[in-house]
């Protein structure tokens, strides 16, 4: 897929939306399956800047020609595409699910990966966010020692007694998701603290985003990272972040996310904002 989308059609005249949210990373959601509305990196841009409406990430819902539930591609609020976004994952597939009442299980598909999505219950959603990679189990930047972690989107974890304060945080993780070297595509950024075998506290910085409440891809790459290095005795960990709780659990080969998701408001862009 192309990292610049195409421009609006000009037959367009309004474009509707959801805004969404899931552990407090938030959304705009374009039903792609509605019409071919196709968005500039300037108008996703716009759309997210927060003096407009505001998000993390744009997501956009597509048909799928396998025959698959359907497809979702990503835009950061950079304009810069992701591969995988487990936090819309989720708010997608309960899109999907309130479309589709009779099922339990569908299959989303993203340009890394087919992500299947349980009904764990109304407004609780498990993702299989499938095999993980560990890329580089120690890397030492910054004074910090990172995991990088791919979990269809690349991630930096680092394990700290303290969660770092505004001018640690800040001034070391753009250092580490701009670090090309390394992380030729960017990368996630994620400081962890161990509280218990149960629970993790976590900050992140996003690639392409900046600081966001939370990050689902960024929770399943802290499990594994904990997991794989023997920090916890349990296979399954609660990560937390500043916009809520995630269940993770890494069985050895596969990654689950589990967690709720929430509509916030839908609404109509006008023409005129799109120029």
């Amino acid at each position: 897929m192309s990292a610049e989308p195409n421009n609006l059609n000009n037959n367009t005249k309004t474009l509707e939306f959801h805004k969404m949210s899931g552990a407090g990373n938030d959304f705009i959601i374009i039903d792609q399956r509605l019409g071919h509305n196709l968005l500039s990196s300037n108008q996703i841009i716009k759309f997210a800047d927060r003096k407009n409406i505001g998000c993390d990430q744009l997501i956009l819902i597509k048909s799928s020609r396998d025959g698959f539930d359907c497809e979702m591609q990503i835009y950061n609020s950079d304009g810069s595409e992701s591969s995988t976004c487990g936090n819309a994952t989720r708010c997608v597939a309960g899109i999907i699910f309130e479309e589709n009442p009779q099922k339990n299980k569908i299959i989303i598909k993203t340009s890394a990966s087919l992500l299947e999505c349980t009904k764990v219950s109304e407004k609780l959603i498990k993702v299989n966010l499938a095999q993980p990679k560990i890329i580089n189990p120690n890397i030492h930047l910054e004074d910090f020692d990172f995991m990088h972690v791919d979990v269809g989107n690349p991630h930096a974890v680092t394990f700290v007694d303290n969660i770092p304060h505004d001018n640690i945080f800040f001034s070391v993780a753009p250092k580490i998701e701009g670090n090309l070297k390394i992380f030729p595509n960017r990368t996630n950024v994620e400081f962890a603290k161990i509280i218990n075998d149960s629970l993790i506290e976590v900050r992140v910085f996003e690639r392409g985003v900046g600081e966001t409440l939370a990050c689902g891809s960024g929770a399943c790459a802290v499990g594994v990272a904990s997991i794989t290095k023997n920090l916890i005795k349990s296979k399954s960990v609660t990560v937390r972040f500043k916009g809520g709780d995630l269940l993770i659990e890494f069985d050895g080969t596969n990654v689950f996310m589990t967690g709720g998701y929430q509509k916030i408001f839908s609404g109509t862009i006008d023409e005129s904002f799109l120029q």
